[in-house]
């Protein structure tokens, strides 16, 4: 019979973490995992429910795969695959360069069949994801109540919605059809597959074909669910959950007002890097923001008596990412490492990242916010993994 989630101080009810997408700093949420669930812990807040988008995918799902050693144990475990993962391990270089230049030619003069689906070519994450997930134990963790329930998410490419494919034991109920934010839910069997699909970011990454045994009807193409629900906050509610653990590499809070005559001018148009790195800035973290904001007032409206259902309860939160003052400091580390003394020994080991630090262009804080997603070097993830760590005991920023 499947364990029974313990009750927490917000009334009977399951406990989530939430991770959401982030590329190659998905070792800063690994880091500050580890210091998250020593925090939630005096509360009963222990997650049995584990969501995740992208890189938060990886990182939820290999917490459930490894939990029957203690998610303590587990934690440290994927700090440990994160910082000894190399670019290598996740897109080819050369024919990523190759293989795009030569589809891009033969789109541009007409060859039949020639198509640019992404610039990257990722196949190598395939086989790094099948040899560092022990999917056995996955499954077996679900299904004997050890963990409730681990959900990914992705965008459908058909349907312009998110779908999130959720394994889970008969104790939790599939949500139905969220027809205001447009998700569904897909109850299956996690495989390979399906992270891939969470992490394939747009232009960069392959779209993925998802041909799913459990639910046929939802076969299709898929790429990163962080495109629209990067912060997958909702689907932990609807999944039984009154206490979430977030884990997140953008602060809780909007940044200050800046007066006109202080603001950072530029002196040219940004770049395409600037408006890149803006545009990811605003997806990771902007809907995160909003969704934190109606949750507190949610919780608000209960410790008043004016909820909507007598039944309501708040829901418990904790944070972990960055604060404010230091939201620039994961791009810096990137920064730093790309152009550093050692730049030449850095290009002979790992040649992607400098390779990559080149073509992209943009000011120090663009170029560093862009090349921090997609530096998988251990000097960039170690760091951000000790980085990541240090946030984690901390709130990260009231709201406001």
């Amino acid at each position: 019979m499947p364990r029974q989630a313990a009750g927490g101080p917000h009334g009977a009810g399951r406990t989530a973490l939430v991770v959401a997408g982030a590329g190659a700093r998905g070792a800063y949420q690994a880091g500050a995992i580890t210091t998250l669930l020593p925090r939630m812990a005096p509360h009963s807040a222990t997650p049995t429910i584990f969501v995740g988008t992208s890189a938060g995918a990886l990182n939820v799902v290999g917490l459930a795969a490894f939990a029957d050693d203690g998610l303590s144990v587990a934690a440290e475990r994927i700090v440990e695959l994160w910082t000894d993962v190399e670019s290598s391990d996740v897109y080819s270089l050369v024919s990523s360069v190759l293989g795009a230049g030569a589809a891009f030619f033969g789109q541009a003069i007409g060859v039949p069949r020639a198509r640019l689906v992404s610039l990257l070519d990722t196949s190598p994450i395939r086989q790094t994801l099948q040899r560092l997930v022990p999917w056995g134990r996955l499954h077996a963790n679900i299904r004997h109540g050890l963990v409730d329930a681990v959900a990914v998410t992705t965008t459908s490419v058909e349907t312009g919605g998110t779908v999130v494919f959720v394994e889970k034991n008969d104790s939790v109920a599939l949500p139905e059809y969220d027809a205001r934010r447009n998700i569904s839910y897909v109850a299956t069997t996690l495989t390979v597959d399906h992270l891939l699909a969470s992490a394939a970011v747009p232009i960069l990454f392959r779209p993925i074909y998802i041909s799913d045994g459990c639910a046929p009807e939802r076969s299709g193409w898929h790429i990163d669910g962080g495109l629209l629900l990067n912060t997958p906050i909702k689907p932990s509610l609807v999944l039984g959950a009154n206490h979430v653990g977030i884990v997140a590499t953008q602060p809780r809070v909007w940044p200050p007002a800046v007066a006109e005559g202080s603001r950072r001018r530029r002196p040219v148009p940004p770049d395409v890097a600037g408006v890149a790195a803006l545009a990811l800035r605003a997806m990771l973290g902007y809907r995160m923001i909003e969704d934190l904001h109606e949750l507190e007032f949610r919780n608000a409206l209960v410790a008043q008596g004016l909820a909507v259902s007598p039944a309501d309860r708040p829901i418990g939160i904790d944070f972990a990412g960055p604060p404010l003052e230091q939201a620039g400091r994961i791009g810096e580390i990137a920064e730093e490492v790309t152009g550093g003394r050692s730049a030449l020994r850095r290009f002979l080991r790992n040649p992607a990242p400098s390779v990559i630090a080149r073509l992209v262009g943009g000011d120090h804080e663009d170029r560093g916010d862009l090349l921090s997603f997609l530096l998988f070097d251990p000097e960039f993830t170690g760091q951000i993994a000790e980085l990541g760590r240090k946030h984690g005991t901390d709130p990260g920023g009231k709201m406001v």
